[in-house]
């Protein structure tokens, strides 16, 4: 079982490695996912789970991003890139995404980027998503869904507990059946990714 422990244990120790690995692989969800939020000049967008900050090339320069992640290691590489590449103000913090310290209805922007798959309890995540989105919010959320696939199914049984194990992330979840239980609106979904299995999930909160 994937706890938050060795979560911040792998991606603390790998922090230095992850654009090396990971950029050429996600990078265009990211850049897809902020067209898709169409953010308005001025908008205060908060980021959850920033990582190492490879969406900070993306946001427009009149917006200003908040953002924060579970992994000090992470950040560390990620107040690099806001100091040297990034076009838009941000302010970054530690935090966990299934306990947001931020008030009811505060953001009318948010974005996550391969972070449900991460943490422990995404259904605690995505109430804490909904508690600090503003009604009539929008968000936008780059994802691991589970395959349809009978094959791929049978692969993810097989690889889940070794992901989860070391804390790199968990494949057994249904994100858009949580979702839906919160009354997401305007749902869309488009694949991103090598073999699509990555998609890009955009809604409103209810107003």
């Amino acid at each position: 079982m994937i706890t938050s422990q060795n979560i911040k244990q792998t991606y603390d120790r790998f922090s230095s490695l992850y654009d090396l690995i990971f950029k050429p692989y996600l990078e265009f969800g990211r850049q897809r996912a902020i067209e898709l939020m169409r953010p308005m000049r001025g908008a205060r967008i908060l980021e959850i789970g920033v990582g190492t900050g490879l969406s900070f090339e993306y946001y427009p320069s009149d917006v200003e991003v908040l953002g924060f992640d579970y992994s000090f290691g992470m950040l560390r590489e990620a107040k690099n890139k806001a100091a040297d590449s990034c076009h838009c103000p941000v302010k970054l913090a530690q935090m966990d995404a299934q306990n947001m310290a931020f008030p009811d209805n505060s953001f009318d922007y948010l974005m996550a980027a391969y972070v449900l798959t991460v943490v422990p309890d995404p259904d605690k995540a995505v109430r804490e998503i909904f508690r600090v989105a503003r009604p009539g919010a929008k968000v936008v959320i780059v994802n691991y869904l589970c395959s349809r696939n009978k094959l791929m199914n049978i692969i993810e049984d097989i690889f889940h507990p070794v992901f989860a194990s070391i804390g790199l992330f968990t494949l057994k979840h249904d994100l858009a059946g949580l979702l839906m239980q919160h009354g997401a609106q305007n749902v869309r979904i488009e694949p991103t990714s090598f073999l699509n299995l990555h998609h890009i999930v955009s809604f409103t909160v209810p107003a």
